[in-house]
Parts: C-alpha cells; sequence; structure tokens
C-alpha cells in the first residue's frame, strides 16, 4: 500500500527544474512514478540537447510525459531549438483560416515530438473580451466564442495530426479579467448562462474534438464557487468532469502563482487542488523539490485529508495518457511552411509605404513578466537584420514624458530626438491598455517632422490609437518570421 501510495502520489505531479541536463533528484523522482515533467527557456540550449535530455529523462521511464508551454507569439520556450516559431493565436484566429491555423499547429507540434515533447500546453481558448485584460492579449484567438471555438478546433486538430497531446486552457476561461493571476488572484462575476455561451464553449468544442488534456485556471467564478476554479471540486469535478464530460487529464496551472501563494503554500495547494479533481498538480518552478512534494501527497492520504482513490484515479489518468502516446504515429512538420505563408498574408492584406533603408524603431512594448522570456530583444533587432542602416530603440516597462520644467533626458524625448531627419517606424503592444505607451505614441507622432509609420505588434484593437492619417498596420502578435518579412516591407527603396 504504501509503495503503491507513494507511486501515485508521484504520478499526480507535473515539476520543473533548473538547467540543461536532468539533475539526479529529478531522475530519481522520474524512476519513482512522477507523473510528467514541464519544460522552460531555462531548459533549452539547442535542438541537440532538448533531445538528449527528453532521452536522459525517458531512460528512467519511458512513460513519462514531458511537457511545454507553447502557444505561439513573442515567447517561445523553445527558440534555440526551433527556426519557425509559432504565429500568435490571436493572428491566426484574424486570418481566420482554420486550415492554416491546422498547420500551424501541426508543423510545431511535429517540432516538439522531434524532440521528445509530447504534451504542448496550447491552445488558450480563453475569450479576449476585455481588450484591458493584463495577461491573455494575442494569446487568445479572438474576441469571440466563435471565432475561439473555431480555431481552437484546428489547433488540437493539428497537434493531434502530429501524433502528440494538446491542453486547452486555462478552464473556465481567463478572457475577462482586470488582474493577472501570476500576481493576484482574479474574480470573474459573469452569470452561469453568461459564463456558458462565452467561456464554456471553446471547451465544449475542443473537447469534444478529442482534446486529451485541460488546464485550470487560478480564477473564482463567483456563481459557481468563491475558490479558485483549481481548487474547487464544483467547477472541477462539477462542471468540467461531470457536465461538460470531459474524461481526461485535468491539469493545473503553476502553482507557485500569485494568485495562489498569496492564501496557502504551494504544498498545500497541491493537495486541495487534487482532491478539487486535478490530475496533475503543477509545480513548475525551477526549484520544484518532487520528492518533498510526494511525500505532501502521500502524507495527506494517510492523514485522512486526501481520498487515497481520487490520488490513484489521478495517477491512472496520467498513466492511461503517457500510454496513449506511446502508441499514437508521429507525422513530420512542414518544415516552417505554415508561418512563412502567415507572413506572406499579412503583407499582402495591408498596405507598407516604402521608407528607406534607414529608418529609426522606436519600440514601445510591454515589460519582462516572470512567466517568460521574449525570444528576441525587439523591432530594432529585426530591422537591422535585414536592413544594417536602420537604428533604434526599445522602451520596455513604463516610460512618461518629462514635464516642462523637468530635465529632457527621459527616454521618450531621447528617442524622439535620434529618429529625426529619419523615417520613424513607431511599434506599440497592447497600447489600448497602457496610458504612458498612448502618450508617447501621441508625442511621437506629433513631434516627428517626416515620413512615419505606426506598427501595432500587440491586439489589433490598438490600430484605433492611430492618429488620422497616419499609415499603419497590425500583426496581432511579435512573431519574428512575421516581423522580419514587415521591415524587408519597409526598407525597400523608395
Amino acid at each position: 500500500m504504501s509503495d503503491q501510495l507513494d507511486r501515485d502520489a508521484a504520478g499526480s505531479l507535473v515539476v520543473g527544474f533548473t538547467g540543461t541536463t536532468a539533475p539526479d533528484e529529478l531522475r530519481r523522482a522520474v524512476a519513482g512514478g512522477l507523473g510528467a515533467v514541464i519544460l522552460f527557456t531555462r531548459n533549452v540550449a539547442d535542438a541537440d540537447q532538448v533531445e538528449a535530455l527528453t532521452a536522459t529523462l525517458r531512460a528512467e521511464r519511458p512513460d513519462l510525459i514531458v511537457a511545454i508551454d507553447h502557444e505561439g507569439g513573442e515567447f517561445s520556450h523553445l527558440a534555440p531549438a526551433n527556426p519557425w516559431p509559432l504565429a500568435s493565436p490571436r493572428l491566426l484566429g484574424d486570418l481566420d483560416d482554420p486550415e492554416l491555423t491546422r498547420a500551424a499547429a501541426r508543423d510545431a507540434a511535429a517540432t516538439l515530438g522531434a524532440l521528445g515533447i509530447d504534451l504542448m500546453l496550447a491552445p488558450s481558448v480563453d475569450v479576449n473580451s476585455n481588450p484591458g485584460n493584463p495577461i491573455i492579449s494575442t494569446r487568445s484567438f479572438g474576441r469571440t466564442a466563435d471565432v475561439v471555438s473555431r480555431h481552437g478546433v484546428a489547433f488540437v486538430q493539428g497537434v493531434h495530426d502530429a501524433g502528440i497531446a494538446a491542453c486547452p486552457k486555462h478552464f473556465p476561461g481567463h478572457g475577462d479579467v482586470a488582474v493577472d493571476s501570476h500576481t493576484d488572484l482574479p474574480r470573474v462575476d459573469r452569470s452561469v448562462e453568461e459564463v456558458s455561451d462565452v467561456e464554456l464553449a471553446p471547451f465544449r468544442a475542443t473537447i469534444a474534438a478529442g482534446a486529451d488534456v485541460v488546464m485550470s485556471a487560478h480564477i473564482v467564478f463567483s456563481a459557481y464557487d468563491d475558490q479558485p476554479a483549481t481548487l474547487s471540486h464544483r467547477v472541477l469535478t462539477g462542471l468540467l468532469r461531470e457536465e461538460l464530460g470531459f474524461g481526461g487529464v485535468i491539469t493545473t496551472d503553476a502553482l507557485e502563482m500569485q494568485a495562489i501563494t498569496r492564501h496557502r503554500s504551494i504544498e498545500d495547494a497541491a493537495v486541495a487542488s487534487i482532491g478539487a479533481g486535478a490530475d496533475l498538480a503543477m509545480i513548475a518552478v525551477g526549484t520544484a523539490d518532487p520528492q518533498a512534494l510526494t511525500a505532501r501527497v502521500a502524507d495527506a492520504v494517510r492523514t485522512g485529508t486526501l481520498p487515497a482513490e481520487r490520488v490513484a484515479d489521478a495517477a491512472t489518468r496520467v498513466r492511461a495518457l503517457a500510454a496513449s502516446l506511446r502508441t499514437r504515429s508521429r507525422q513530420p512538420g512542414l518544415d516552417g511552411a505554415p508561418i512563412r505563408e502567415v507572413a506572406a498574408r499579412v503583407v499582402a492584406r495591408q498596405s507598407f509605404p516604402a521608407l528607406g533603408a534607414t529608418p529609426y524603431v522606436i519600440d514601445l512594448t510591454q515589460g519582462l513578466h516572470p512567466a517568460w522570456n521574449p525570444y528576441f530583444s525587439g523591432l530594432p533587432e529585426i530591422f537591422t537584420r535585414v536592413a544594417p542602416g536602420a537604428d533604434g530603440v526599445v522602451l520596455r516597462g513604463e516610460h512618461h514624458l518629462a514635464k516642462s520644467d523637468e530635465s529632457r533626458d527621459d527616454a521618450i524625448a531621447e528617442a524622439a530626438q535620434a529618429a529625426q531627419g529619419r523615417a520613424l517606424v513607431i511599434a506599440i503592444q497592447d497600447a489600448i491598455r497602457t496610458p504612458w505607451m498612448r502618450d508617447a505614441l501621441a508625442h511621437l507622432v506629433q513631434g516627428h517632422p517626416g515620413d512615419v509609420f505606426v506598427l501595432c505588434t500587440g491586439i489589433p484593437e490598438d490600430r484605433a490609437l492611430v492618429p488620422e492619417g497616419v499609415p499603419s498596420a497590425t500583426t496581432s502578435g511579435r512573431n519574428m518570421i512575421v516581423l522580419e518579412t514587415i521591415a524587408r516591407e519597409l526598407t525597400r527603396e523608395r
């Protein structure tokens, strides 16, 4: 009983780690029955290294599940190992060609499969109904349940085409929030009927399409419970498992996020989430201790806090998924054809003036986030790669215009001065929810006497902020291939 309990407890966990090789303690945990491992940027050096890492882990136990966040857009944990990064979901939704979305997902998933990764923690099927949402943005396919459902299904189908598992997230839906769950606990006060019509529709569709895994959200849905969904039996078991009929694996989002840890320990949250119905409790930090976490779950069973049958059921579902993944046939990728097609369509459907080979690029972008790292420094890097005479600056985070009685050493004023005498490209990212960026945009456009072009690299709703008469375009995300293609268009000779 004790040995089986320990293996079941380990089997209900997915953990992260630090480094590009598998630490000894992680290998022991895998041998002891650990359910899954999640990879991040910190674990990736290049393709050969990732392939060797996953092979080393599976040498300890072949049915280990290896997962990675891989949604598309500016952020890619696999950047050093993948020359054809996935387009942002919002861009795929805006192009609204489900077959292209399916091909893009298949291409990305085939890359993961070739590296030994078999669980793609995507797509995000949150309906981004609130443009001020601080965390979803272009991670969503769009602002309506219809668009998100259609492309969520296509994405899941593409991942399955490649022979690995997809994971719609963040259940019941992260699209209508004003708080980032990485930093605090969001709350949604929609009625049951509203949640059903909007948030749940894409989950119903992707579950019907055969999604293997669903990830929970750290959000209180007051119509159902006063606990965050991740810890709510009413939401995970009552709503997802029983009402929506999902029979696969339920994983939590990372339990170290402040929405959870402001109110309880990671260990207590792991126990509570499994009790609520999760099959995998995710602790994604590099310092995760799988042995200690396993012991905590097993102790909860021994003390009566957590039913043994619930832990056994969770581990059984995870093992069943792992067994299924080993029998699936895997198709090769499309060698970047989908993202090249996406980039071509972005250019074809919009107008880009010829600014010449020496523009100055001011990239107004969001601050770095604790959950990810962008795989390129910003638009000046992209432009100088295709046009060495270009130059520019990235203003990331928050910048304020200096008042008239202050010294003129603020970054916005310096950028405006550096752009004098050159064509100016201003990039904005989610300016609709970022006051300093809106102010900077207006100041830079008004103060530049030459050619100005505005590139909206976040949600396309930003285009409404561009002053009348100023040429602009949208990319609905910050994919490197798309941005390189646009940079070539803008830097062609007049």
